[in-house]
């Protein structure tokens, strides 16, 4: 819209709060790199830190002559992994949102009046 006198009032009634004019490529880059990306890195930390763990059990079991202990062991590891994988999905699911909805959110250019703007 013009920044014409005759069109401030239209300027004031279509200006809702919307982000700025630079929102769909921040959307887009959101939702198509610094969303995968960020998902991608946070499951591989947490996939190696399962790995590790893994690899500990298995350290620990190597020098365990009793079958039966080692296979308690292993059962109450993937019971841990299990209950592990299941925070790691809500904590991905709150990354996910928090990248995604970043786009949209309002910026403290968007939230100034359209004539502060123009100053």
């Amino acid at each position: 819209m013009s920044d014409a006198n005759i069109f401030q009032g239209l300027n004031r009634v279509w200006d809702t709060g919307a982000p700025p004019m630079a929102w769909p490529t921040t959307a887009w880059k959101n939702y198509f790199f610094e969303c995968p990306v960020a998902v991608t890195s946070h499951l591989q930390r947490f996939m190696m830190r399962q790995a590790q763990d893994q690899m500990q059990v298995f350290a620990e079991l190597a020098r365990d002559p009793n079958p039966t202990n080692a296979i308690t062991r292993q059962s109450a590891f993937v019971q841990q992994a299990a209950l592990a994988w299941n925070a790691e999905m809500m904590e991905l699911a709150e990354l996910v949102q928090s990248k995604l909805l970043s786009s949209a959110a309002p910026t403290a250019e968007a939230d100034k009046a359209p004539l502060q703007r123009a100053a």
